[in-house]
């Protein structure tokens, strides 16, 4: 059992104060002031518990090089394609591994992996499930879907046809994916250079888009769709895809908002990932300028689209470190205190299809909480101060005081 002067628990996120959190087997028990005179395993006084932050798109197999370039990074992955190399595939995992664990630090406990080579990604996840690696819950797309030289070719699956697509989502649901990933859209491969136009085209058709979609929800796989430009939004959501990601409407010269497809999501509920991160207040991104982006971000929010916390880890400089300043953009944008927590929390879980295992401090779900130095329903910078995490019951502390049981409190229980 641990006790905190607040902890911020349930689907609303509601501060309790003098809060004892009691956990059985990794599972949350019970939440409140009444703690049964049950022995306080974990003091963590003035900290604020909250749930374990989510992470809805990463890239676990980059090393968020600053020079990193994912146009030609990935020569890694392209030599495992020509050559049997069990060095290389080892850098691979390990690359995987750590960043996971770098996650944890920060108070990750969910990240979902959307595009990777091979199947390293479910073979971590696999690893971790049955606790031979120490690591966040893991959801994994594996390779993405994409055509023939487009957007992520050298890890993904090429596809040009329905019937090459159709493969395709079942190649995956035998590699163990848990989500579908597509590229609906071209990219921005490079802050400083783009893939020519093709991020402002979609690179699949409403048919074959559809096919997808059908296709991975008959297998009851979700689908997340990497969109920038305005037709390629339209196009994966009218195919019913389960997540949008990015969402720029990116244009030359600059993106712009079609509003009433931005009010048909926001009316649908259909979550959207923007990938906010280090780069947003800062240098900023490739398909505006900063006032633009940050202006269209929040009409997003304003006419009622579900954003969700999602980094887009693995670009240049976008380390499980900078997680933190993914949030400080919501906030910036004008979010409510409690709407950025849920961001990356109770929304995320849902966004993903774990509301009932995670995102929230409330009995029956998974125990994965962080106790931050300060409250960030007051102060957006306590989400860089991760002092105690707690990953499915198993406590890591970074500098806190954690009080551990005796063998008489463990009697008492």
């Amino acid at each position: 059992m641990l006790r905190a002067d607040t902890v911020i628990a349930g689907d609303d996120l509601v501060p309790l104060e003098n809060c004892f959190v009691v956990v059985e087997d990794g599972v949350i028990v019970s939440v409140g002031p009444d703690c049964d005179e049950l022995a306080v395993d974990v003091e963590l006084g003035e900290l604020t518990v909250v749930p374990g932050f989510i992470d809805t798109h990463v890239h676990l197999s980059s090393d968020a090089s600053p020079h990193l370039d994912l146009n030609s990074s990935l020569d890694l992955a392209t030599l495992l394609l020509r050559r049997d190399s069990s060095d290389d595939l080892t850098t691979l995992l390990l690359q995987i591994v750590s960043n996971v664990q770098r996650f944890l630090r920060v108070g990750v406990t969910t990240v979902r992996d959307l595009g990777g080579p091979f199947t390293l990604g479910s073979e971590v996840r696999d690893a971790i499930n049955r606790g031979e690696i120490f690591g966040p819950r893991l959801l994994v797309a594996n390779r993405p879907i994409t055509v023939t030289g487009g957007h992520g070719h050298r890890i993904g699956i090429e596809c040009d046809d329905t019937v090459a697509l159709r493969r395709a989502v079942r190649q995956l649901v035998k590699d163990g994916s848990d989500w579908v990933k597509v590229m609906a859209s071209g990219g921005f491969a490079n802050f400083r250079r783009s893939e020519g136009k093709a991020p402002y085209f979609p690179l699949f058709t409403l048919n074959e888009m559809r096919t997808i979609v059908d296709e991975a929800h008959r297998y009851d796989l979700p689908v997340a769709a990497h969109c920038q430009n305005r037709e390629a939004i339209a196009v994966a959501f009218e195919a019913g895809v389960d997540t949008i990601e990015h969402c720029t409407f990116a244009a030359s010269p600059h993106a712009v908002l079609d509003e009433d497809l931005v009010r048909a999501i926001a009316e649908r509920g259909t979550p959207v990932v923007p990938t906010v991160n280090n780069y947003w207040l800062t240098i900023g991104v490739p398909w505006a300028p900063r006032d633009i982006a940050l202006a269209n971000l929040r009409r997003l929010h304003e006419l009622g689209v579900r954003l969700v916390a999602g980094t887009d880890m693995g670009l240049p400089t976008t380390t499980p470190e900078m997680y933190a300043e993914g949030l400080k953009v919501f906030d910036a944008i004008g979010m409510d205190p409690r709407q950025t927590l849920a961001s990356a929390t109770t929304l995320a879980a849902d966004a993903i299809g774990l509301a009932e295992v995670t995102g929230s401090i409330r009995p029956g779900l998974a125990a994965d909480l962080v106790a931050l130095a300060g409250n960030p329903l007051t102060d957006v910078d306590a989400y860089s101060r991760p002092r105690v995490v707690v990953a499915r019951g198993q406590v890591l502390s970074f500098g806190a005081s954690v009080r551990t049981p005796t063998g008489s409190d463990r009697a008492r229980r």
